[in-house]
């Protein structure tokens, strides 16, 4: 079986970070130069298109995409997200600032396909918990909100069973 999930999130959640990773090849990173001073104060490049990186998880081909977090790439995240099996989405749970781009996010590409909810960078100071994240994103009961530290392989392969278990499951309720 072959599965196309999406990773999104706001800027400097954590996406690119997620997709290397996750992928047991050398991932596709379109990092660039941050143009806005504004973003700039968070870190230096973003993703201009997407990230690729692929895994074998579970007897399951993954193929994983990760999208531009600004608004301003937002043509994008539609296109990207066509054939999508499931999305992963990641917040930065050490600062809200930018927690609603996550949802414009979430608001736009799913349909109904299975997504979860990632709390990351869990492992920095002054993280939020779980229960306050859902409230602050109003997030459904029925959604999982899981922690999530990007640049840890294990737990990453966490996350992404879980998606995985979302997605099957879901296949089995439709009958696929």
């Amino acid at each position: 079986m072959r599965l196309k999930i999406i990773v999104g999130g706001h800027f400097n959640a954590g996406k690119t970070t997620f997709v290397k990773t996750a992928s047991e090849i050398i991932s596709v990173s379109t990092e660039r130069r941050v143009s806005n001073p504004a973003e700039r104060r968070f870190k230096e490049t973003t993703t201009t298109a997407m990230d690729y990186g692929k895994l074998n998880l579970e007897g399951k081909e993954v193929n994983i995409f990760g999208i531009p977090g600004q608004e301003r790439f937002s043509f994008m995240w539609e296109t990207l997200s066509r054939g999508a099996n499931g999305f992963i989405f990641l917040i930065d749970s050490t600062t809200e600032e930018l927690w609603e781009d996550t949802l414009k996010q979430i608001n736009i590409m799913v349909k109904d396909k299975p997504y979860i909810v990632c709390a990351n960078k869990q492992d920095l100071p002054n993280v939020r918990p779980i229960n306050y994240v859902r409230a602050k994103l109003n997030i459904p009961s029925n959604i999982p909100i899981v922690p999530c530290i990007a640049t840890d392989r294990d737990v990453v392969a966490e996350v992404l069973s879980a998606v995985i278990y979302l997605i099957t499951n879901e296949n089995v309720k439709e009958g696929t």
